[in-house]
């Protein structure tokens, strides 16, 4: 990915990519610490339905990736810094607004706010991070990336919990506060990262959708987002049912954190020795598949945390092999919109899946057959797994 068409002013390459390595520790401490209570605070403690806090979480995901191809399109034309400025206040009113929340119309207006704020920090930073790496260290920075986000998605959790036993509101707080530190870091810290010739807008969009490779991937993230999801919704409650203890979910995600902490960066380093980014991601999605059917097999609390410890590494597999992915896909003057464009998958996919995951659960828990659901999610490994032999054959640089 060639770096003379964009003007980048303020500091170095290495430097800006340490600012947003810190962002992106504050982005997930902010993050994890509210958002995995939600569905233990409005499900366990208020009496929603799991379907309606399912379609609540599924309208922050599209409130977010929805809007992220506009967002990618804008990251290619304005500047970078201001959106992501922007961006990071707005989650923090969110989530203010969500400690002030009396009802469901509230939660979810509070849900759009989280949402949109997302939208508009999210694809410009992907967008940064691909104008700032090279193809020979991108994939090793987004393996890096994931490592501190795992280490935020430990710590959020965990403080998460500790506030969680003063009050819900004291949660949301320092969810808030931790993007207010991220507005600081963007302000100060953050250069300014602008196309020199941004192509038309239009034109920008027409380009994404001519490529077929890309069109192709796209279809199979959105398959892949239907199984992935489940992580938000269905595991915690899961978890839940199990122990009857909402603490628990911390627990679990806390393992899911240390597990990409001690694992992310060995894999992916061995790994890429031997295989090309597609089939890392092949080999992530089988391992996806056993944990749905380790979780399917168990009713105790060692084993279903063993599963996912197995769906963890699957995603940190996959996850980073496809970020690369993307950006070797697209070409240079509009990498913002295919990233953007890549994220609606995640809209579309997250959000089906979400209320799929919350629909499944409520309509198995009080059946014999509960373990079903998890077969279902093994199925759309199998179609993912199908899908990226296609997108194989079709890229023979990824």
């Amino acid at each position: 990915m060639s770096q003379e068409q964009y003007k980048t002013t303020g500091i170095s390459n290495p430097a800006t990519l340490k600012c947003m390595l810190a962002f992106t520790f504050f982005m997930v401490i902010g993050f994890e610490m509210i958002m995995p209570l939600v569905v233990g605070q409005y499900v366990g403690i208020k009496g929603f339905s799991a379907t309606a806090v399912a379609t609540a979480l599924a309208i922050r995901r599209f409130s977010q990736q929805g809007l992220s191809p506009i967002s990618g399109a804008l990251a290619d034309r304005l500047s970078i810094k201001r959106m992501i400025s922007f961006g990071v206040l707005l989650r923090a009113i969110g989530f203010i607004f969500l400690a002030n929340d009396s009802n469901y119309i509230s939660l979810i207006i509070a849900m759009i706010v989280i949402g949109l704020g997302g939208a508009l920090f999210d694809v410009p930073l992907q967008t940064a991070i691909g104008k700032l790496t090279t193809e020979e260290n991108r994939t090793k920075y987004y393996s890096l990336n994931n490592t501190v986000t795992g280490i935020g998605s430990a710590v959020g959790p965990l403080l998460g919990a500790l506030l969680l036993k003063l009050d819900f509101k004291f949660v949301c707080i320092g969810a808030a506060a931790c993007f207010a530190v991220n507005f600081v870091i963007t302000y100060f810290a953050m250069p300014n990262i602008v196309q020199s010739s941004p192509q038309n807008f239009g034109r920008g969009f027409l380009n994404v959708f001519k490529n077929p490779t890309f069109r192709l991937f796209l279809l199979v993230m959105i398959i892949f987002w239907l199984a992935a999801a489940q992580i938000d919704i269905t595991y915690p409650l899961r978890i839940q049912n199990i122990t009857g203890d909402e603490a628990s979910i911390s627990v679990m995600y806390f393992i899911y954190a240390v597990v990409t902490m001690a694992l992310q960066i060995p894999l992916i380093t061995i790994l890429k020795k031997k295989f090309r980014n597609v089939e890392i991601v092949l080999i992530g999605m089988t391992v996806m598949a056993i944990s749905f059917v380790v979780t399917a097999l168990t009713n105790g609390i060692i084993v279903f945390y063993f599963a996912v410890a197995l769906f963890t590494i699957g995603m940190l597999l996959t996850r980073p092999s496809q970020q690369s992915i993307v950006v070797e896909i697209a070409d240079e003057k509009n990498l913002g919109t295919y990233l953007g464009i890549n994220s609606l998958s995640t809209a579309i996919g997250c959000g089906v899946g979400t209320i799929v995951g919350g629909r499944c659960y409520d309509y198995f828990i009080n059946t014999t057959n509960s373990q079903y659901q998890w077969y279902i999610y093994v199925f759309i490994c199998l179609i993912t797994f199908i899908g990226f032999l296609f997108v194989k054959k079709k890229g023979n640089n990824t």
